[in-house]
């Protein structure tokens, strides 16, 4: 019997001043029956730290950890994925807070309503993936953790909003009543270990313009636009979605790692650097607001895709209904056929257009 694939998933963000921001949830998508060895490998690559965080490593000076890390996501996920929220106040009301002590709640509202928007669209793609279990990791500190239990309650209040997201999507019937969304401590789970330095990878290229640990597992992943789920490239190694079903075993080429820089330091955080970031904002307004001339050319192609359909249509009822015969039993000339609108002849004369050209 075939098994259904395993997510795990962490999250990330960027948000500060003079900034557009950035919130990004990764998912690491791996065959229910490789779950064990990926984990054993993702035991191994984190080595006697104390559990893992990509960050804290980094800051430690632990690259090759991380590098490590991102190998064992390359070869054992079927796939890699980061729905990613640009700016991080898209679709929220960007007003100021009406005074200073309410400046840290309008931040903190902004960055859950960009993962909430976020975690419904990798709900989304998991669920095109048939994916069951959903492994996320938990906001709760271990003291909510008891308070909860203490309370009879199944759940932190930390973690409630996931759940509110997960059950509007199968209210409308986005996602199978079959996949389960399951919180569980980060640090000591390997398999968010995993999805938190694909989520690292992915910030740390938005963050510093250093895409080299992203093009580690770039030939394995790819990057949604939350709101729309158009794809987005985090540089020109951007792998497109797999069509469907991924298929971790006929997966494209792995990316040729690229050399990372040998000097890590607290500089690189204080430039400027956010061309990829301003690329990925661009991208994202380009999916969510598509030009007028995209949108007249998928509708004259909706209009030629059901001309076809009725001229088929027509076809198939006339060799249906019986001929009709004249009076002296000969059959009556056929008719002429009808030549084709002059709309239909200027739709015709172009290339039906791809949905997200």
């Amino acid at each position: 019997m075939p098994t259904h694939p395993t997510a795990f998933v962490d999250e990330s963000w960027l948000q500060q001043r003079g900034s557009p921001g950035a919130y990004l949830m990764a998912a690491v998508i791996i065959d229910q029956d490789d779950v064990p060895a990926a984990e054993a490998a993702a035991s191994a690559a984190a080595g006697i730290h104390d559990g893992y965080h990509s960050s804290v490593l980094y800051h430690r000076g632990h690259v090759g950890t991380i590098e490590t890390m991102l190998d064992v996501v390359a070869e054992h996920a079927g796939w890699s994925v980061v729905s990613a929220q640009v700016p991080l106040n898209a679709g929220t009301r960007d007003l100021p807070p009406p005074s200073p002590q309410h400046a840290r709640a309008h931040l903190e509202s902004q960055r859950e309503h960009a993962r909430q928007v976020s975690l419904e669209r990798l709900l989304r793609y998991l669920n095109s993936q048939r994916v069951r279990d959903v492994y996320l990791e938990s906001r709760a500190s271990p003291v909510e953790w008891q308070q909860a239990r203490d309370g009879g309650s199944r759940l932190p209040h930390t973690d409630r909003n996931d759940i509110r997201a997960y059950r509007r999507l199968l209210d409308q019937g986005a996602i199978s009543h079959r996949m389960r969304l399951i919180h569980v401590d980060g640090r000591n789970d390997p398999g968010l270990w995993m999805a938190d330095a694909v989520a690292w990878s992915a910030g740390r290229a938005i963050r510093a313009d250093e895409p080299q640990w992203w093009n580690r597992i770039a030939d394995v992943a790819t990057v949604l636009e939350a709101t729309t789920g158009a794809e987005l490239h985090l540089n020109e190694r951007g792998a497109a979605p797999p069509e469907g079903e991924r298929d971790p075993h006929n997966l494209s080429q792995r990316a040729q790692a690229m050399s990372s820089p040998t000097v890590y330091s607290a500089v690189s955080e204080l430039r400027q650097a956010d061309t990829i970031l301003q690329n990925l904002v661009a991208q994202a307004e380009q999916a969510r607001s598509p030009a007028p001339d995209q949108l007249t050319r998928q509708v004259l192609g909706y209009v030629q895709q059901i001309a076809e359909r009725v001229e088929q249509l027509s076809e198939t009822v006339n060799q249906i209904l019986p001929r009709a015969t004249a009076p002296n039993n000969t059959p009556t000339q056929k008719a002429a056929p009808h030549p084709r609108s002059e709309l239909h002849e200027d739709i015709s004369q172009g290339s039906r257009p791809e949905i997200g050209e």
